[in-house]
């Protein structure tokens, strides 16, 4: 470039030092934060819609047993590593339940059944608001409380 060409960048930077980006670019970054926008709210309001369930479930459920729990993670698998977890939050028992043919003892899972009696178990409790994501602990919870899964 020759030195006029380089004065001339010099004066245009002093001028407008960050000129606006282009129309194209401002409207397609518009339309990204628009549905990054409806996105967080979807995610919001299934995230409010899950643990309104929850606490309808865990009513019911302590209302149909007489029994206290609390949701713990299973730390049993070999796969927690720096930033991946894998295994599921449980609903774990406090008390022993006895409800039917559904005999479960206190310091259980929900879902444990006696041919996985042997399988080590580590469920630390963590008080950090976890909703229960193991299918079976949430289907048997719903069989005992008489309630269904809400339509999604």
């Amino acid at each position: 470039m020759t030195w006029p060409e380089l004065y001339l960048l010099h004066l245009a930077s002093q001028a407008e030092p960050s000129p606006p980006p282009p129309p194209q670019q401002t409207a397609a970054r518009a339309r990204y934060q628009a549905e990054e926008d409806e996105r967080q709210r979807a995610a919001a309001a299934a995230q409010q819609r899950e643990e309104e369930e929850w606490q309808a479930l865990a009513t019911a459920l302590r209302e149909a047993t007489g029994t206290r729990f609390e949701v713990r993670h299973n730390y049993t698998s070999h796969r927690h590593l720096d930033g991946y977890t894998q295994g599921g939050d449980h609903i774990y028992l406090l008390d022993t339940l006895h409800v039917g043919r559904i005999r479960r003892g206190a310091d259980r899972p929900l879902c444990w059944v006696p041919s996985r009696a042997a399988d080590p178990e580590v469920f630390d409790h963590l008080d950090d608001g976890r909703l229960p994501t193991c299918r079976a602990c949430l289907r048997l919870a719903r069989r005992l409380a008489g309630t269904t899964p809400a339509d999604r």
